[in-house]
């Protein structure tokens, strides 16, 4: 392990309340992404956004890690259900993608850092090389556009409207909304 392991295990165990399999493997992710962008100190580069592909332990890990967070519009979240992450240079648009291949099975008696720690990165993860092509609206910053939907009234930002029978809707009117009205 490296020497980051130990204090991004205690950042993550802070963040997210507890250890488990997928913050061990978050915080690996999230150092090797670090390390594959050349950033040894995260807090000291604001220049890479990092696209997690779970909602679960892994986000707060790599988030804990990476000082990313959606509200810094530098982490983005895909609900693909994977345990990868994919780190990506905001001037080069050029990334890796980091997934989770492990054939192994922990032991349940198994401590969960002594055992995931002992299995060398390239038996845990696949990095591939990628590309993103990230658009102004995804990035950091103030939003580079606000619009106000005509179906429900409310201002939608960074290009996340719908022209929709020469209308301009929010997704909740366009596609159907995830919440019911009372």
């Amino acid at each position: 392990m490296n020497d980051y392991f130990k204090s991004d295990l205690e950042k993550a165990h802070a963040f997210h309340g507890h250890i488990c399999t997928g913050i061990v493997f978050g915080v690996r992710i999230a150092r090797l992404g670090l390390k594959y962008l050349g950033i040894a100190d995260p807090a000291k580069n604001k220049d890479f956004i990092v696209f997690v592909e779970a909602d679960r332990c892994i986000a707060d890990a790599v988030s804990s890690v990476t000082g990313c967070s959606l509200g810094k519009r530098r982490l983005k979240w895909f609900d693909y259900g994977k345990m990868a992450a994919t780190f990506v240079d905001m001037n080069t648009n050029e990334g890796v993608r980091i997934v989770t291949v492990s054939k192994h099975n922990m032991p349940e008696e198994a401590d969960v850092v002594d055992f995931w720690s002992s299995i060398p990165d390239e038996e845990l993860f696949k990095l591939e090389p990628v590309t993103v092509n990230l658009k102004p609206e995804d990035l950091p910053g103030k939003p580079s556009r606000k619009v106000k939907c005509e179906g429900c009234g409310e201002n939608v930002m960074d290009g996340r409207d719908l022209l929709i029978d020469g209308k301009v809707l929010c997704q909740a009117c366009a596609h159907g909304a995830y919440y019911q009205k009372k």
